[in-house]
C-alpha cells in the first residue's frame, strides 16, 4: 500500500517538474480562428468548438482563418447473426472543414475517423458506449485538424509539433 503512494508521488513529482504540455497548449501558434460555422451535428460542432475556442485570440503576424465545419455521423451494422440481430456496429465521424482566410484563399478537407464495435444487450450502457466512442473519434478529428491548420500556416509557428507527427520548425 505504501509502495503504491509512493509510486504514485514520484511519478506525480516526475510529470510535473519535466515541463509536461499538452500539444497545442501553448499559444505561439501563428494563425487564429475568427469566425466558425457549425452546420449539422451540433454535439460534434461545439466539441470542436470548445476545442478550437484557444485559437481565437488574435495576434500580429497571424492568418486569420474563417472556419465552416459540416459534421456528421453514422452508425451502421457490421455484421448480424444468423438470426439478423446485429452483432458489431460501425461507426464513422466525418467532418468537411472549409477554411477561408485573410488572403480569401478557400481550401476544403475532410476528415473522417471509425471504429466496429460489439452489440450489448444492456441498450443504455451500449449508447453511453457509442457516444464516448463519438466524443473519441472527435478528439481525433480536431487532432488532426489542429494539425492540417497548422502545416498550412504561412508563416510557420516556432511551435513544435510532438507526437507520432514529427514535424518541428527550425529556427532561421
Amino acid at each position: 500500500m505504501i509502495k503504491n503512494k509512493i509510486f504514485f508521488l514520484a511519478i506525480f513529482m516526475f510529470l510535473t517538474q519535466c515541463g509536461y504540455q499538452t500539444v497545442y497548449s501553448n499559444k505561439n501558434s501563428n494563425f487564429y480562428i475568427s469566425d466558425l460555422e457549425i452546420l449539422n451535428d451540433q454535439n460534434i460542432g461545439r466539441q470542436i468548438k470548445n476545442r478550437l475556442s484557444a485559437l481565437s485570440s488574435a495576434s500580429k503576424n497571424s492568418d486569420n482563418y474563417y472556419l465552416r465545419i459540416d459534421s456528421k455521423f453514422e452508425k451502421t451494422t457490421a455484421s448480424k447473426d444468423k438470426q439478423g440481430n446485429p452483432n458489431t456496429f460501425s461507426l464513422i465521424v466525418s467532418v468537411k472543414v472549409t477554411l477561408t482566410n485573410n488572403k480569401n484563399i478557400k481550401e476544403t478537407k475532410v476528415f473522417s475517423e471509425g471504429i466496429n464495435y460489439d452489440n450489448s444487450d444492456n441498450k443504455f450502457s451500449l449508447k453511453r458506449y457509442e457516444n464516448s466512442l463519438k466524443e473519441n473519434l472527435t478528439e481525433k478529428i480536431i487532432d488532426n485538424l489542429l494539425i492540417y491548420l497548422q502545416s498550412i500556416s504561412s508563416n510557420k509557428s516556432n511551435a513544435s509539433l510532438t507526437g507520432n507527427v514529427g514535424y518541428t520548425v527550425k529556427k532561421q
